[in-house]
């Protein structure tokens, strides 16, 4: 545990318990399975509350698909994007095995424990990495992080720590978006985005 750590949350863990049957919604690319934890080996950290020195490793998933979509395939407000980008990709459902205790990293766990919304959804994801290397080292039974979707704060969202095994996590249902073209569309009028239609160089 790092001198930070120990000093950072002085009330101690909030916690919030995803239980054991529950689903959470993975985005992938259809090329890849839906449990995986990164960064890639060899890669540098590029998301969220990836550590930042590869301390540990990160699975990203969200309680229902509206918040999944937005946090993988938009991410950026008045997203005009071509159709395969979203048509590459796939959302599973993971069914939980076993109960999972996340930092509660929203509403009243930000001042509990000493945290601003600011700090974990500005652009520099420095401050959030070490938010959440923070948390790793300071909480050692905890398995990962609970935050609102930086893009649509009624969507909660999961950064799973590598403490969770990929047994802990059974696909249980897979959707590919490009036999689903509907869903997509759904997913794109309800935060306003478009598919660029003009014609290829």
């Amino acid at each position: 545990m790092s001198g930070g750590s120990s000093s950072r949350f002085v009330k101690g863990l909030l916690s919030v318990e995803i239980p054991k049957d529950a689903e959470l919604v993975r985005i992938h690319w259809q090329t890849d399975g839906p449990v995986f934890f990164g960064t890639k080996s060899g890669k540098l950290p590029s998301n969220r509350f990836d550590a930042p020195g590869v301390e540990y490793r990160v699975l990203y998933a969200a309680a229902q698909l509206p918040g999944a979509f937005v946090e993988t395939v938009l991410r950026h407000p008045y997203r005009v994007m071509r159709r395969g980008e979203a048509d590459e990709r796939a959302a599973s459902r993971l069914q939980v095995q076993r109960p999972l205790t996340l930092a509660k990293v929203m509403d009243e766990g930000l001042q509990w424990h000493g945290v601003h919304a600011g700090e974990i959804s500005i652009d520099d994801y420095g401050p959030s990495r070490q938010l959440a290397l923070d948390f790793h080292n300071a909480f050692p039974n905890i398995d990962g992080l609970a935050y609102r979707s930086r893009y649509n704060n009624g969507q909660v969202c999961f950064a799973l720590f590598d403490r969770v095994d990929s047994a802990d996590l059974l696909p249980s249902a897979r959707l590919d978006f490009d036999k689903a073209p509907a869903v997509v569309d759904d997913l794109m009028r309800l935060y306003g985005a478009v598919f660029d239609t003009s014609p290829l160089p």
